[in-house]
């Protein structure tokens, strides 16, 4: 039997190239997006309901992309598949600041909604997977914690270079940055590890030999109602994750909220966020996934119920509900991989992270234009933000639901 070799930095090397895809794709393509949004309806006058569907059109392409990306990978690999999402991050931008229109927005929407879908959360979790049989919500965690790092260093830069210099200017100036990343994801990462002759990370235990392992079977008594119920789950969570994320800068900035105090609660949002990436990857490893699911649930809970309150025009209150929906942000990334994992067997475990994160863009791909919607009629954002706190609520019992009726999650002996 050929014994293969144990690089252990090496497979940290490939989490670091997966946390700087999710630092573009999700980071820069999506979190820092909503310093622009803001700006893009004041420049071009366009009303808050398009504002909305930017994002809409974001989301409905990374849909379609998330639908496609397994048959991307089969043929591609999955190095190759998350290279391509970066060039569809890098090309997004350039037409951002090539727009005079708002098709032609949508337009770059859709390619940064491509991005996200073949260089975000799908292929990345495969690759940890791939590389990882130990310490692997660590790693996911790791690897996720990625998109918060340009939440907390962009905000404020962007919102001085657009003051300064003007909207394209800075969306040509990421559109460069997104080159130079792209090389860089490509250099580090390697789709599998037998790929260079490395076994998978097994932390101190030693290389295996090749020899049959183990398989991960499905949970005992899973049945299709519960694999449904978690979607559904996930289909809700989309809607805060997704528009409820994405308008929180609008939402406080249409509150009368200063623009640079804005750009500054979304950089604390980023560091918050990392932490919490991390946070959540080493207490499923630690306390078990269930107790992580029910944490990361009540504290974005109680973080929309405090945002849905940003009219009363208290920054104590902004920051209390900015760090308390950053707690519970990795319930947009981390916590549909590790569900993936509880809710399958090895031999649909793919299948199953597709369809999670499928579910989700199609929450937030239905949900986008309410808060615009809400914005236009109500004159108000905060009506979207009580319904996105009901829909977490509906998301939480479902899933904690499953995981109670299967005896899942439970506290690792």
């Amino acid at each position: 039997m050929t014994q293969l070799r144990t690089r252990p930095h090496r497979a940290w090397a490939v989490c670091l190239g997966c946390s700087l895809a999710l630092f573009t794709v999700m980071g820069l393509g999506v979190n820092v997006f909503t310093i622009y949004q803001p700006w893009i309806i004041q420049i071009h006058q366009f009303s808050n309901a398009q504002g909305s569907w930017i994002t809409t059109v974001r989301s409905l392409f990374a849909l379609l992309a998330m639908l496609s990306v397994d048959t991307l990978c089969r043929r591609l690999g999955l190095r190759y598949t998350m290279t391509v999402g970066m060039a569809c991050f890098a090309a997004s931008y350039a037409l951002f600041g090539a727009a005079r229109t708002f098709p032609v927005y949508c337009a770059a929407a859709a390619l940064s909604g491509l991005a996200y879908g073949y260089g975000g959360m799908i292929p990345l979790t495969l690759v940890i997977s791939n590389w990882f049989d130990s310490r692997r919500g660590l790693a996911l965690g790791l690897a996720a914690a990625g998109s918060g790092l340009p939440t907390i260093l962009f905000p404020p830069l962007v919102t001085q270079v657009i003051k300064l210099w003007g909207l394209k200017t800075a969306l040509y100036g990421e559109a460069v940055l997104g080159v130079l990343l792209t090389l860089g994801v490509f250099l580090l990462v390697r789709s599998h590890p037998s790929q260079v002759g490395l076994a998978p990370y097994a932390g101190t235990k030693a290389a295996p030999a090749a020899q049959p392992q183990a398989v991960r079977l499905s949970p005992a008594g899973l049945r299709p109602i519960h694999w449904w119920a978690a979607a559904v789950a996930a289909f809700l969570i989309g809607a805060p994750s997704g528009p409820g994320f994405s308008h929180l800068t609008v939402l406080y900035t249409s509150c009368g909220y200063d623009s640079l105090l804005v750009a500054f609660l979304m950089s604390y949002l980023g560091v918050v966020l990392m932490a919490a990436k991390v946070l959540y990857g080493q207490l499923s490893d630690k306390l078990g996934s269930r107790t992580a699911n029910f944490l990361v649930f009540a504290v974005m809970l109680a973080g929309f119920l405090l945002c849905a309150l940003a009219p009363l025009g208290s920054v104590p209150l902004a920051f209390a509900a900015i760090t308390l929906t950053a707690l519970g942000m990795p319930i947009s990334s981390v916590t549909l991989s590790v569900w993936a994992g509880d809710l399958s067997g090895a031999d649909t475990y793919q299948r199953t992270v597709k369809w999670f994160t499928s579910a989700y863009m199609l929450g937030s791909l239905v949900t986008g234009p309410l808060p615009g919607l809400s914005a236009d009629r109500l004159d108000s954002y905060a009506p979207a933000y009580l319904l996105f706190a009901l829909m977490l609520l509906i998301a939480a019992v479902l899933v904690q639901g499953v995981y109670r009726r299967l005896d899942l999650g439970k506290r690792p002996q």
